[in-house]
């Protein structure tokens, strides 16, 4: 009988995705405060966050690497309650961001 290798290595195949996200979660988790993008889940151009996002008490630090997003420097507590309108914040690593540039 012949196991095919995703039969044969298929936990270690899953464990492995598993490790993968979490260190991908961990990575883009937001900080408590500091640099972050905001991105709108619905890919509408982000020039519609600037208003909430300044109203949360955010700095604009920049725009993001794609259109729905921009970078602020801000409070993940006082950014989290914009998931309710379709807007996440994550960590705004710079290899991922690039450089800040202006907004």
């Amino acid at each position: 009988m012949y196991a095919s290798p995703l039969h044969r290595h298929g936990a270690i195949i899953s464990q492995a995705s598993l490790v993968l996200a979490g260190v991908a979660t961990l990575a883009l988790w937001p900080p408590r405060e500091g640099p972050m993008v905001l991105i709108a889940l619905d890919g509408r151009d982000a020039g519609r966050l600037v208003g909430p996002a300044l109203d949360a008490g955010a700095v604009l630090a920049g725009r993001g690497p794609m259109p729905n997003m921009i970078i602020v420097d801000g409070v993940r507590a006082r950014l989290a309650p914009l998931a309710w309108r379709g807007v996440i914040a994550l960590a705004a690593p710079r290899g991922l961001c690039g450089p800040v540039s202006a907004a």
